[in-house]
């Protein structure tokens, strides 16, 4: 029974640090640059994240590490390939990336309604 405690307190331990790390992350991010930086983004991507443009994907409300990933791989061109988002992603330092993936993830999510 004791052994049992013990590895439940562990593993709330474990949660907590990992919820604290990943807070720390996005806390270090500028949402305020982010959101800055994303002007040039909002001309296909939409002003609020919510492209009107049929192929364009929605941006509000993505998950933080998911966009990060995705910018990172348009930057490297290698994976995501889209010509007009590699010559977008090029420039972008980690730091540019942070903010924008901070500054996206914070609007409200699109959710799609099916009539």
């Amino acid at each position: 029974m004791f052994s049992i405690k013990i590895k439940i307190a562990f593993a709330f331990a474990l949660i907590g640090q990992t919820a604290l790390a990943h807070g720390a992350n996005a806390q270090s991010a500028d949402i305020a640059a982010g959101q800055k930086r994303a002007e040039v983004c909002m001309a296909c991507h939409g002003e609020k994240g919510r492209s009107q443009v049929p192929g364009i994907p929605h941006l509000a409300g993505q998950d933080r590490d998911y966009l990060m990933a995705a910018l990172n791989a348009y930057r490297a061109g290698n994976v995501r390939t889209d010509p007009t988002m590699v010559e977008m992603a090029k420039p972008l330092t980690d730091k540019d990336i942070e903010n924008l993936a901070a500054f996206w993830s914070s609007l409200g999510s699109v959710v799609a309604v099916q009539e």
